[in-house]
């Protein structure tokens, strides 16, 4: 849009040069998507603030529209608030002051005319619409549906026409017409009463860039559906559109979270036997049986009451899903689709899961392309498959790896400010993570990692540098110490500085098993609780030996040792074949001492996530299994 170029002008222009719909000179993942999304998902203030902030609009309304002032003062207004936050009732309240005459209803429309069709602001352009929604004439038609088209402005179209006679046509005209945010707030609103809609709804409303899952349960849920669905025969033409609609809203659903769901499933089943051909068939069986497994996940012990009629229903479900996904024509399809991808990242990827295909990585070149850094690679390629593919991610990332990463230096970010921006970072914590599980030592990354950006990420840099002390080159400590300098969160600086003096100490960590064989224990869900403590003297144990083969919630020993020489009333904390990891602190041994030495049995559970800093957490549990 060329500088002071009004809103509306410039849309007539595009859609002059570009008349297809919907418009393409929008970003169908950003238009519309703070307003749709806040009035969809995030809409939290009280109808006393709303109101309140209604109001103050309204009268500056009057202001401009009796006084014809200048409308400085109403576009601050409007950008400080945005009308998102309040739109129902800046609409209602227009109407009230038409009706009660509190406002010269000519001056208004007038008013609602410049602001839509010479705004140069977008909040302006919404305002404008709202107004001319409470004069229904073929020109203010023609000026909604215009804008409206543009997903930017799609939601504030739709509650003007609130006033419209025949508006769920108005609604079903723009829902064809957009596409990404405005498309879904469309769907949402529309009710599909006429046949037309309802096939429109079933072949293409669910199709759409933005919140396929959502569009897909909209279109799946929508009460007027639900004969239509009864009814649906289904052809080798619409059976693809089946196909889609069970994908994207049974995606991570359970099948009982939809009312019309299992109908569906067992419509598309029986002709999928016979007809099932692409990627998008395939999925939908995948994404069948695994809302099958959600539900049952789901109930848990419950299942057990469930009605044996409906746990008969969801057998013949998964064995039919069962029976279409283990054909041998797959294998194919799915890494023709992995190589030319149509569908969503995440469907491709639980495909694959459930196939048990591991492609080679160049394969996912097209879906990176996408998105660099998306979720659903990461978690297929680092963390459920890390040994076939870590390699390729650590050259990967050394290529895509943004600089700031690395070069803006060590932040403080907490989880509430992790954003999406941080998914590199994320990526980089994986990978740093399975090179300590691989054993594969690569100093310069580790190096680079200790001054990074994200605090995970520099905390996982100090604890694989710990586990490769032995391989480590002269350029380590200084990057240590520089990175001890520069670091903003004390607790990294003291990681940081307990490898520095460990490396530096020529005392070596101590390596020490001790007879477990009278402190084994089957913990047992009868067995008490005792209290919380930590252990001590892990500082001077080579925990590194065993850190990889211990985790948050093992069964630690407990092994009491009479004779040592500082304590009496020591008690080791040892792995299960004997590893000793510390002691019992002796602010908690000495009632624990006691009840060994009297016969109890006590073991310790293991609450911590990492054992190789500070004191770790344990609770102590006295055992009540009968010997």
């Amino acid at each position: 849009m060329t500088k002071r170029e009004s809103i509306y002008k410039y849309i007539n222009s595009m859609s002059a040069k570009y008349p297809r719909l919907p418009y393409v000179f929008q970003d169908p993942y950003t238009a519309g998507w703070w307003d749709v999304t806040y009035v969809l998902f995030d809409d939290n203030l009280s109808f006393a603030v709303k109101e309140k902030l209604a109001i103050d609009v309204m009268n500056q309304i009057v202001m401009c529209v009796e006084n014809q002032s200048s409308i400085e003062e109403l576009r601050d207004m409007l950008c400080k608030h945005p009308i998102m936050l309040y739109l129902s009732n800046i609409n209602n309240r227009i109407k009230l002051y038409i009706s009660e005459k509190l406002i010269d209803a000519k001056s208004l429309y007038s008013f609602g005319i410049k602001l839509t069709t010479q705004g140069e602001l977008e909040e302006e352009v919404k305002l404008g619409m709202l107004i001319l929604g409470a004069f229904e004439n073929d020109l203010v038609r023609q000026i909604l549906r215009t804008l409206g088209l543009h997903s930017t402005f799609t939601l504030y179209a739709l509650i003007a026409s609130s006033n419209f006679n025949n508006q769920n046509q108005f609604i079903y005209e723009l829902a064809k017409g957009t596409c990404g945010y405005g498309k879904l707030i469309s769907i949402h609103l529309l009710r599909p009463v006429l046949e037309e809609q309802k096939e429109w709804m079933f072949e293409k409303g669910y199709k759409n860039e933005v919140s396929p899952n959502i569009s897909a349960i909209m279109c799946m849920e929508k009460a007027d559906m639900f004969i239509f669905y009864q009814e649906l025969i289904l052809t080798r033409d619409n059976f693809s559109n089946l196909a889609y609609l069970l994908t994207y809203s049974l995606e991570n659903n359970s099948i009982m979270a939809f009312s019309n769901a299992i109908m569906l499933a067992e419509k598309y089943l029986d002709f999928a036997k016979k007809h099932a051909s692409t990627f998008i068939d395939l999925a939908a069986a995948v994404m069948i049986e695994n809302s099958i497994f959600i539900y049952w996940e789901e109930l848990g012990e419950a299942g057990e009451k469930q009605n044996p009629e409906d746990l008969e229903r969801e057998v013949f479900l998964k064995s039919d899903c069962n029976m279409i996904i283990n054909q041998p024509k797959w294998e194919l399809i799915v890494m023709n689709e992995l190589v030319e991808p149509k569908e969503q990242t995440s469907i491709i990827i639980q495909v694959l899961d459930r196939m048990g295909i591991v492609p080679e990585f160049w394969k996912f070149t097209s879906l990176l392309e996408r998105d660099p850094f998306d979720m659903d690679i990461l978690r297929f390629t680092l963390i459920e498959n890390s040994e076939e593919y870590f390699e390729e991610v650590l050259q990967y990332l050394y290529y895509v790896l943004p600089e700031e990463v690395m070069a803006e230096g060590p932040q403080i970010i907490d989880n509430e400010n992790i954003t999406v921006e941080h998914r590199p970072d994320i990526w980089l914590v994986c990978l740093l993570k399975v090179l300590q599980n691989v054993r594969y030592y690569e100093e310069d990354l580790f190096i680079n990692c200790l001054t990074c950006r994200f605090p995970d990420v520099r905390i996982e840099a100090i604890r694989g540098l710990s586990k490769f002390k032995l391989n480590w080159s002269e350029r380590v400590i200084p990057a240590l110490k520089h990175a001890y300098k520069i670091e903003p969160i004390e607790d990294i600086k003291r990681q940081l500085l307990d490898l520095i003096e460990d490396r530096s100490s020529n005392n070596k960590k101590q390596c020490e098993h001790a007879d477990i064989s009278q402190a084994e224990v089957a913990p047992s869900e009868l067995d008490v609780f005792l209290l919380d403590t930590k252990i001590a003297g892990i500082f001077y144990r080579d925990v590194c030996v065993v850190e990889d083969k211990i985790q948050k919630g093992d069964i630690l020993y407990l092994v009491r040792e009479p004779d040592n020489k500082y304590d009496e009333k020591a008690i080791q904390v040892t792995t299960k074949d004997g590893y000793v990891l510390g002691y019992i602190p002796k602010v908690d041994n000495i009632v624990l001492a006691n009840l060994m030495d009297s016969g109890e049995r006590l073991y310790a559970v293991l609450l911590s996530e990492d054992i190789t800093h500070g004191k770790p957490d344990i609770k102590i549990m006295l055992s009540k299994v009968m010997e």
